[in-house]
């Protein structure tokens, strides 16, 4: 079931199969002497017993293993021998740094994961028991994102979710028994403040203090096509713009782990046809991909954006390349269906609507809705004018039909009722 090896000049190690004929794995002792690895294999032996019955460990074992240090406990965890053992041991910092490496995703979601993780060794120390952190530390810590760190309520809200996150993680490899931030209130995750419109005058005022073309076209695609910036910018190539079907082709970096996203095709708008026409007669021969001088991935192009911005005469707005796609999007929504119009931006209609659905002009939309003319009639007529209703006149009672007649009646009892305080409580909800 378990042996010892003994190789190099006494360095030592216990080689073990969870299963008949099954993998051998081993738990490297490192230079220890032989009497020393005995007794550890005499444990590893009763702790592969206990698995095989499904039985908890005895006292013994269990004392052991309460004992040991991290560097050997962390070796037993790898290879399954001390799954949700030592749990008092399991430090802050080493299970963040643990789960740290399990993430695989774009550069965005490490950064906004060790955000978190930065957080959480800032307040808890990267020393502090896993197990002895409490409900009641998880909400002092919300406490301290918003009063200590001054962050908006939507920003404590994704930290609170991702903190959760890692504790779920914890659970799951027996690592602690409860996820302290499951009861955590995390409040709205949307910072309606950071929304702005971005009107179509004010692009092109903005378009026009660009230093170059390129700089025109990083915005224009933005703001007429509805791009991801900078990736979706810089994965663009001329092959991708068929000028005769009028389509551009753009590759989603974000999206494209999920089944038919990897690619989407919009429509080539003549504000984007104009610009990308300007940038083909200026590009080298031969040139593959569209936008060629920005291509390094450390060059920061908001804060050369915010320059022409003030530049145009316009103070910045928050999240400035996102915004561009949420008006262009909701600008689009105007005029086609939601579905179409998704499928064109690359996001879901329940994205669209939850952060870039913006209103345009709401005053306009409202007459528009009742009508102009309609609008025009209800402004112009006065009370008293003899064309609108007249609250104040009194009717004569050659005036009153018995529709009337009996609406007044009827709205008689219902004050009475009112005002004598006799509400049937049954009436409450209807």
């Amino acid at each position: 079931m378990a042996s010892l090896v003994t190789y190099n000049e006494r360095l030592r190690r216990i080689e073990f199969s969870l299963t008949p004929n099954g993998k051998r794995r081993n738990v490297r002792l490192g230079r220890i002497n032989a009497k020393a690895a005995r007794s550890i294999l005499a444990k590893v032996e009763a702790i592969i017993a206990d698995k095989m019955q499904s039985r908890p460990h005895d006292a013994d074992v269990s004392q052991w293993l309460a004992s040991l240090d991290e560097k050997l406990l962390s070796r037993l965890r790898a290879v399954g021998l001390a799954d949700g053992i030592g749990v008092t041991q399991t430090t802050l910092g080493d299970f963040l740094g643990r789960y740290m490496k399990t993430i695989h995703g774009k550069p965005a979601t490490l950064t906004f994961y060790g955000h978190t993780k930065r957080n959480l060794l800032d307040y808890f120390t990267a020393g502090r028991l896993l197990a002895d952190i409490t409900e009641a530390d998880a909400d002092a810590w919300r406490a301290w994102l918003v009063d200590n760190q001054g962050l908006s309520i939507a920003t404590v809200a994704r930290r609170v979710v991702a903190a959760r996150t890692f504790w779920r993680k914890a659970i799951r490899w027996k690592l602690t028994n409860v996820n302290p931030f499951e009861g955590v209130h995390t409040g709205s995750q949307l910072n309606e403040s950071r929304k702005h419109f971005v009107s179509a005058d004010m692009i092109r005022s903005i378009i026009d203090s660009c230093p170059d073309v390129e700089w025109r076209l990083l915005i224009g695609l933005s703001r007429w096509g509805g791009l991801r910036c900078p990736s979706e910018h810089l994965s663009l190539t001329w092959a991708d713009v068929d000028w005769n079907a009028d389509t551009l082709r753009v590759r989603s970096i974000k999206t494209e782990h999920h089944d038919g996203h990897a690619v989407r095709i919009v429509p080539l708008f003549p504000e984007l046809r104009d610009l990308l026409m300007d940038a083909f007669d200026a590009a080298e021969p031969g040139v593959e991909h569209v936008i060629t001088r920005y291509r390094d991935k450390t060059q920061n192009l908001g804060t050369q954006f915010k320059r022409i911005i003030k530049r145009a005469g316009y103070e910045p707005w928050p999240r400035l390349w996102q915004n561009l796609r949420a008006s262009r999007e909701s600008e689009l929504m105007r005029d086609y269906d939601l579905t179409t119009v998704c499928r064109w931006i690359g996001n879901s209609p329940a994205v669209a609507a939850k952060h870039y659905a913006m209103s345009i002009d709401l005053d306009a939309d409202f007459r528009r809705a009742i009508g102009e003319k309609k609008a025009q009639q209800k402004a112009q007529q006065s009370p008293s004018d003899g064309h609108g209703l007249d609250m104040t006149r009194e009717l004569g009672a050659h005036e009153k039909t018995p529709e009337k007649q009996g609406f007044d009646q009827g709205w008689q009892e219902l004050t009475n009722t009112v005002n004598s305080t006799e509400w049937a409580v049954q009436d409450l909800n209807l």
